[in-house]
């Protein structure tokens, strides 16, 4: 794909490959928007500073949305399983953290500063088609559907029947993972949308697709193969060095 350059008579040469499937692009933007307005209602009812927009009519409305928004969020992953079982499934692994992985992962946490905040892209050991930032957004995001749901559905069936105990732990999950998922979601969108560096997720969340040479630099394990982005990972690290540049791992 030929690409212009904004104001200039450059043109460069994109060569686009596959990341997402609609299905899944699809769900993201389902999830997401189902995800925003549970943050924003839940916010009412966890800021005491809004409580008063919990009471009256006001309070039936966010109420009601509320739970409309969470019936979404449930049965969203539902559906990924039973559209594409086989994509979730090599999700959930490329998701997963195991030991032939360990050490890419390790260096990825030592390098992530550099990484994200000073460009230091020779740095990062290379990466599966997740990087272990995202992984842990994954996990974290699997997680948190799990004790919303569990804790939701008791607080939402539950008051009635349960013991007072369970009912108020319930309430406890929900808050605490509410704060986790709000946080992890704010970082995400930020690395999304507003990160100079990271412009390739949003075009991939997009359109399915993600440039080749972004993918070799960002995903080298995904693109070239474990074996293959090891190789060139250890030979960029010993040019490196006889260069005289620092170590880096």
């Amino acid at each position: 794909m030929s690409v212009q350059v904004k104001g200039t008579k450059s043109v460069i040469q994109i060569r686009w490959i596959p990341k997402y499937t609609f299905v899944e692009r699809l769900l993201h933007w389902v999830h997401t928007a189902s995800f925003v307005p549970l943050s924003l209602t839940g916010m009412v009812l966890f800021f005491p500073a809004l409580a008063s927009l919990a009471q009256g009519d006001a309070g039936i409305w966010f109420k009601m949305i509320h739970r409309i928004a969470a019936l979404i969020f449930i049965f969203e992953p539902i559906l990924y399983a039973i559209l594409q079982p086989r994509r979730l499934i090599l999700s959930i692994k490329e998701f997963g953290f195991n030991r032939e992985d360990l050490r890419e992962d390790i260096g990825w946490v030592k390098n992530a500063f550099g990484y994200y905040v000073l460009g230091r892209h020779g740095a990062m050991p290379p990466q599966g088609r997740f990087n272990t930032g995202e992984k842990m957004n994954g996990l974290i995001m699997v997680a948190s559907w799990v004790l919303f749901v569990l804790s939701g559905l008791i607080m939402w069936f539950g008051k009635t029947f349960v013991p007072v105990g369970l009912f108020q732990g319930m309430v406890m999950i929900h808050d605490l993972t509410f704060i986790l998922a709000v946080c992890m979601f704010l970082v995400h969108l930020y690395l999304a949308v507003g990160h100079p560096l990271m412009w390739a997720g949003l075009v991939s969340m997009r359109f399915g697709v993600t440039s080749a040479d972004y993918a070799a630099e960002h995903h080298a394990k995904w693109y070239y193969g474990p074996k293959r982005a090891r190789e060139l990972y250890e030979a960029q690290k010993k040019a490196a060095l006889e260069a005289g540049q620092p170590k880096e791992e």
